[in-house]
């Protein structure tokens, strides 16, 4: 099929869909829609269409979010040889409701500039304002690099604000020990207070402006992510925060299922797991002489084993039975009161502070998982607990 031809299906498949959603019910949609990445995100795309009838608010939020969801799956057409201009054409033909998102996009990007010299000499007022106590020396240079309209016209001080206090972030992750008191502090202040807070984001799957909501409840600071999606990627990269490409050394290509947009955070995601279930098992099994699976917590153990049984049942390769552990578990691992005492607090040094990180990734894990789009604060949120706990653990980045 030539490259023109599976665009022009992915678009038909996405129109019927959205004729007959009302029909299917969830795991039809995914069972239909699973083999084409970028129909996929037509189909996301439509369900945010969807909500444009609401608040000004919330649709501002929207119009936020689909701009970085076109610029998704702007990434993901070239995984399938596809021209997104053209794509973007037939798109049109979509229901009202999608231009619509798709005009709300366009005027939020419209709302930015690119920066000028006064927003270089206005950076040196916010010093006072930042709180991540690492001012960075060449936070002119960074904004300087960003290529992209950043400015929020109406209101370039909070941009400016939101742009330092990523800036400061990025020099305190570099620079202080990950899991050090101030540090944990200070992104507690930016990321949100989740130290007792687990999120199922099952239900949120298809609702980012639901899961951004849900961050902003738990006290994110929304000048960090109220930028267009390609001015955000840039100012991650200049102030050091994103994560960058994996390196083969640390991880495989991702399979072809996995669409473009979303191979960084699914491999940093896949690096994460892997390494923490190295150190994990180091660690147990020279606290116990050997019998590791002696530290699990009640039950762990059995789940593992009857998910191997499973797995080795519908035919695949046995694997070493730590590779059977779930996203949570490696939290309960942790934390477990004789494993935290023996093994992890002086790797980790705050109890709090491991949960809430887990508990930061746990619905970012699980929209990775299900190849939806993430958000610029699951993005950013992403580059900084994945960084920390690598650094934590001594994985080299």
């Amino acid at each position: 099929m030539k490259p023109s031809d599976l665009i022009q299906k992915q678009i038909e498949d996405s129109q019927r869909l959205a004729k007959h959603l009302e029909a299917f019910n969830r795991t039809d949609l995914q069972r239909l829609t699973g083999g084409y990445a970028a129909n996929d995100y037509l189909e996301s795309i439509r369900k945010l269409a969807g909500q444009a009838s609401r608040a000004h608010a919330s649709f501002a939020e929207s119009a936020r979010i689909a701009s970085g969801a076109l610029a998704s799956l702007k990434a993901s057409m070239p995984g399938v040889g596809g021209d997104f201009s053209e794509a973007i054409r037939r798109m049109s033909e979509l229901p009202a409701g999608l231009k619509l998102l798709q005009e709300s996009a366009y005027h939020f990007e419209q709302q930015f500039r690119l920066t000028n010299q006064h927003d270089l000499a206005r950076l040196s007022q916010l010093a006072e304002s930042i709180t991540v106590p690492k001012w960075p020396n060449d936070i002119q240079r960074q904004l300087e690099s960003i290529r992209a309209p950043f400015i929020q016209m109406q209101d370039s001080l909070k941009s400016l604000r939101g742009f330092s206090e990523l800036s400061a972030i990025g020099a305190a992750v570099r620079i202080v020990e990950p899991f050090e008191a101030g540090l944990v502090g200070n992104l507690r202040r930016d990321l949100g207070d989740w130290r007792d807070t687990e999120v199922d984001a099952t239900d949120l799957l298809d609702d980012p402006e639901g899961r951004v909501a849900v961050y902003e409840e738990r006290g994110f600071n929304a000048e960090l992510a109220d930028f267009p999606a390609e001015a955000f990627e840039n100012a991650l990269t200049v102030t050091g925060i994103d994560l960058g490409a994996v390196s083969p050394m640390l991880a495989p290509p991702p399979a072809d299922m996995v669409p473009a947009f979303n191979v960084h955070g699914y491999q940093w995601l896949f690096v994460l797991e892997r390494e923490l279930r190295v150190f994990i098992l180091k660690c147990l099994t020279e606290a116990s002489g050997g019998n590791w699976e002696a530290r699990l917590p009640p039950k762990m153990r059995d789940k593992w084993q009857e998910k191997r049984a499973k797995a080795l049942s519908e035919g695949e390769a046995e694997q070493p039975l730590i590779n059977y552990a779930d996203f949570t578990d490696y939290n309960d691992i942790i934390l477990g009161a004789a494993n935290w005492r023996d093994c992890f607090k002086g790797t980790f040094k705050r109890e709090e502070a491991v949960r809430e990180g887990f508990n930061r990734l746990r619905p970012i894990r699980l929209v990775t998982a299900h190849m939806r789009f993430m958000t610029n604060e699951e993005w950013l949120i992403l580059n900084l607990e994945v960084r920390r706990i690598l650094k934590a653990i001594g994985v080299s980045i």
